[in-house]
């Protein structure tokens, strides 16, 4: 709590006069004193009463159903004074450090009455895909006299999960209707008329499907609505992998391997499902599978992928010395120091904690971490179906378990392609090349070879890519068959 400068004129006073009614033994200077001291006590209690009552109900809610990045999002705040006593001060909405204000405003200087409600309204543009944490609201307060005044933070955070930029989303929505996917050897004819298709089963009726797939017999024995759903002759049931491990998550470059990732997944699933390739897409990190959609067909399928792709980490700044710096943690908070353990972190302890899991069973789970356990659950759900996995990683902390992924399908007659996001081309290409550095190039490269061996040996897909790589380049090259 800071005194203004009405408090401190006041404090002086009535030193100055107890002073002057000791030195020169006069009462009216010493009441004097005794008054502008009372006044200033009863100010501090009263304020310190004030902040310490304080019961403000915040609600914060983003208008649109998806937030963009580099697109206006807006936000309204309605904040509303449950205490008695009158808030005076500026209420302000803290912004996350990666976004910028657009529109609107999120400060507001009025007083609050009781049992009153302040409405705040604004936009904010988020500058990178992630979640967006708006923490809470700062209020700079001051006493009804204007004697104090103090910061205070309400801590209400409201998370906003922002996709990737609208120009990837439009991206997606404009290759569905111009690619088709035929993968191995299928008809190399696009699959886009309605006679190859042939009936797969029944799901739930759900607002805009057509009336006609109606399974009008079954109503009287379930007494709820279901819709037929077909798939194309032949096609394979197909699920994407988006690794989001650590090494994908660093941004070495202008963009992080794991935002691209989930460009080409939204792509690439949208051009599946317009193939009629039951698609589906799911987010992995080195310990768990972290959210999925299974594959499926119909109108709303793509809004399901699109929804487990908003939930993917965002990406990571390196700085100087290899240490990171994540660019979702909350703003305006002092930061703690940094520590070096893999224990000290929130992820290293879940990491750990699932080894020694593993290690006190002395075998593996049936349906393993990660990835592995990921593919198995799904074999494990589809027995005698053929189906297709598509990985797309950078081979660095998952690698293993992408391997025994491919043998899992090797095992079991499934078909897998990996979509390498091959980590050099995703560093910053200005830095100088001297002989240590074009050593560590050669043998990354040659690492990365005898990794494509390995997959090729065991009958899967391969495709190495950089940044600079488009999904409509990667469905024409698995459909020439060069992957």
């Amino acid at each position: 709590m800071r005194s203004t400068s009405l408090g401190t004129a006041i404090l002086s006073f009535a030193i100055v006069f107890a002073f002057a009614g000791i030195l020169f033994s006069n009462l009216s200077w010493a009441v004097l004193s005794v008054t502008f001291a009372s006044a200033y006590v009863y100010a501090y209690l009263r304020f310190v009463t004030e902040l310490q009552r304080t019961n403000l109900h915040i609600e914060r809610s983003a208008l649109e159903d998806i937030s963009f990045a580099k697109e206006p999002t807006s936000v309204t705040v309605a904040i509303l004074n449950k205490d008695p006593i009158t808030v005076r001060g500026t209420f302000e909405d803290i912004l996350p450090e990666n976004c910028d204000l657009s529109a609107g405003t999120n400060k507001s200087a009025k007083d609050l009455p009781a049992n009153s409600i302040l409405k705040l309204s604004y936009s904010l543009v988020p500058n990178k895909r992630g979640p967006l944490v708006i923490p809470g609201m700062k209020i700079a307060r001051n006493d009804s006299l204007g004697l104090f005044d103090e910061e205070q933070i309400i801590e209400h955070p409201t998370v906003i999960n922002v996709h990737t930029e609208k120009g990837s989303f439009d991206a997606a929505r404009k290759m569905a209707g111009k690619e088709h996917f035929e993968f191995s050897g299928m008809g190399k004819n696009p699959a886009m008329v309605l006679r190859e298709l042939e009936f797969d089963g029944i799901r739930d009726y759900v607002p805009g499907d057509r009336a006609r797939d109606i399974h009008w017999k079954v109503f009287p024995k379930l007494n709820k609505l279901m819709t037929k759903t077909y798939r194309k002759e032949g096609s394979l049931r197909t699920m994407v992998f988006v690794d989001c491990s650590r090494s994908m998550r660093l941004k070495r470059c202008k963009v992080a391997k794991v935002d691209h990732a989930v460009d080409l997944s939204m792509q690439l699933s949208n051009v599946l499902i317009s193939s009629f390739y039951p698609a589906g897409v799911a987010i992995f990190d080195e310990i768990k599978v972290l959210k999925k959609a299974p594959p499926a067909l119909g109108r709303h399928q793509f809004e399901k992928i699109v929804q487990v792709l908003k939930e993917a980490p965002s990406s990571m700044e390196e700085r100087e010395g290899g240490t990171v710096r994540t660019e979702d943690t909350e703003p305006n908070k002092t930061p703690k120091p940094k520590q070096t353990s893999l224990k000290a972190s929130a992820e290293g302890k879940e990491f750990l904690s699932a080894l020694d899991r593993i290690a006190t069973k002395g075998t593996r789970p049936a349906l393993g971490i990660g990835l592995e356990g990921g593919i198995k659950e799904i074999i494990a759900n589809n027995r005698g179906q053929e189906q297709l996995y598509i990985i797309i990683s950078d081979l660095v902390s998952s690698r293993d378990a992408v391997i025994a992924g491919a043998k899992l399908c090797k095992s079991t007659g499934n078909k897998m392609l990996v979509i390498h996001t091959y980590d050099d081309w995703y560093r910053n290409a200005e830095a100088s090349l001297d002989m240590p550095e074009a050593e560590r190039l050669y043998g990354d490269l040659s690492d990365s070879l005898r990794i494509e061996a390995t997959f090729r040996g065991l009958g899967v897909s391969y495709i190495r890519i950089g940044p600079a790589d488009t999904a409509s380049r990667i469905v024409r090259a698995i459909r020439r068959g060069k992957t």
